[in-house]
């Protein structure tokens, strides 16, 4: 970090997360919109049985398929919510097919666009699957909250951390007495275990973003979603890990002149 501007380096880097943070709440906002209108849309198609050909009642016309069926149906109400929110083609860009495999299961988008009718079944399978995916993303909302209560706590400290380091790398310690040099080195003690305690706060919180969303062992952590567009995945861990090299640097100035005081 550099320690003539380290303040307006922390200040631009953790709000560049914290934009993230907030392009990502609009994007859940917006797909969950999308996720009740659909669900009115489907809630208002009326289910239809599917009736072999070779069972048509004898002298009974079979009329062509309709392109209003209820599956029909379905597809025109999903294209119109969940695959025209803003973001759709900068965040997905899937087919039909392939979103409904991704937003639901790939069994329904078999159903959807394989399945002969629109039963019964079917729709409350395809409501079912809706309301588990508003559940997902209402929780993910809070893991959003949660992570930029979590940045903007994080911002204040560091701020003040990296102001004080600012101020000890204007600090000429040469010449001064060795009690007065072993008390700056005390303080940067402080300043390590409190950005060592910085860290385990967000470690924390990581986990607890871990334990809300029950991700398994071998899935990344949200915040590697939340941050891929920036430089680092861990934006305030990556701030932290330069302030402690830039502490350790002040340490070792105020340490090479204490044992000038000795010699």
């Amino acid at each position: 970090m550099d320690a003539r501007l380290p303040r307006a380096d922390i200040d631009d880097r953790l709000a560049a997360a914290a934009s993230e943070l907030r392009c990502e709440r609009r994007r859940i906002a917006d797909e969950l919109e999308a996720l009740e209108a659909f669900a009115d849309r489907v809630r208002s198609i009326p289910t239809e049985r599917h009736t072999p050909q070779d069972r048509q009642p004898v002298g009974v016309a079979t009329e062509a398929p309709s392109t209003a069926t209820g599956l029909r149906q379905v597809r025109e109400a999903y294209e119109s919510t969940l695959m025209s929110v803003p973001h759709y083609v900068e965040e997905y860009d899937d087919t039909y097919v392939e979103s409904l495999a991704e937003e639901f299961s790939p069994d329904i988008a078999s159903a959807l666009t394989d399945g002969a009718a629109f039963n019964g079944r079917c729709k409350r399978t395809l409501l079912s699957a809706v309301e588990t995916s508003r559940s997902a993303r209402d929780s993910l909302v809070d893991v959003v909250d949660r992570e930029r209560q979590s940045v903007l706590d994080a911002k204040s400290e560091l701020e003040e951390l990296a102001a004080e380091c600012a101020d000890l790398d204007a600090t000429e310690f040469g010449g001064m007495r060795f009690g007065t040099l072993d008390a700056y080195r005390s303080r940067l003690r402080v300043m390590e275990e409190n950005c060592e305690a910085l860290s385990a706060r967000r470690q924390d919180a990581i986990f607890d973003q871990r334990r809300i969303q029950r991700l398994p062992a071998e899935v990344p952590d949200v915040t590697v979603y939340f941050y891929q567009d920036l430089d680092a995945d861990y934006p305030v861990m990556s701030v932290v890990a330069e302030l402690l090299d830039t502490i350790a640097a002040q340490r070792r100035r105020v340490e090479r002149e204490m044992s000038r005081c000795r010699s």
